[in-house]
């Protein structure tokens, strides 16, 4: 009987949490992994956001550093706030430089951006900085790890 009660327990909760991630799936709208910030209003504030996150990390770093703290986990810590300040200041200069990128360089298909052409050295930097998912997914990776490994001490 118990067992039966558990096996209903677990199939109520999972229904309870698995339903609602399902339906907003089916009722999702597109969105676009562009996101534009409203004149240069948005953009500053939008650029001080990554100063101040910037600021964080770095002062987290300090405080390790300061604090010595070298158990397990705190070096792949380390290396996700590493990253994270290194992702910051690409994501900051690739702001910065897209208002000097042409507009011509990007290729309009049915209205969406589907080619982006380099002319410039400026361009390349645009685009270099575009690609900051290189540095942020193995941020999150030795995020990943080093909560792993706290877990497992804990």
């Amino acid at each position: 009987m118990v067992g039966n009660m558990r096996k209903g327990l677990s199939f109520n909760k999972i229904l309870r949490n698995v339903f609602p991630v399902l339906f907003l799936f089916g009722t999702s709208v597109p969105a676009w992994a562009v996101q534009s910030h409203g004149g240069s209003e948005g953009l500053i504030s939008h650029q001080i956001g990554h100063t101040l996150f910037f600021a964080g990390m770095i002062y987290l770093l300090v405080r390790i550093y300061q604090s010595d703290l070298k158990g397990s986990g705190w070096f792949e810590f380390k290396c996700f706030l590493w990253l994270i300040v290194l992702w910051n200041l690409l994501t900051f200069s690739g702001h910065w430089i897209r208002e000097t990128v042409d507009a011509r360089n990007f290729v309009l298909e049915n209205g969406q951006t589907a080619r982006f052409t380099i002319e410039t050295f400026s361009d390349l930097a645009f685009y270099a900085s575009s690609l900051d998912h290189l540095v942020l997914v193995p941020a999150f990776i030795m995020l990943l790890r080093a909560l792993t490994i706290w877990g497992r001490t804990t």
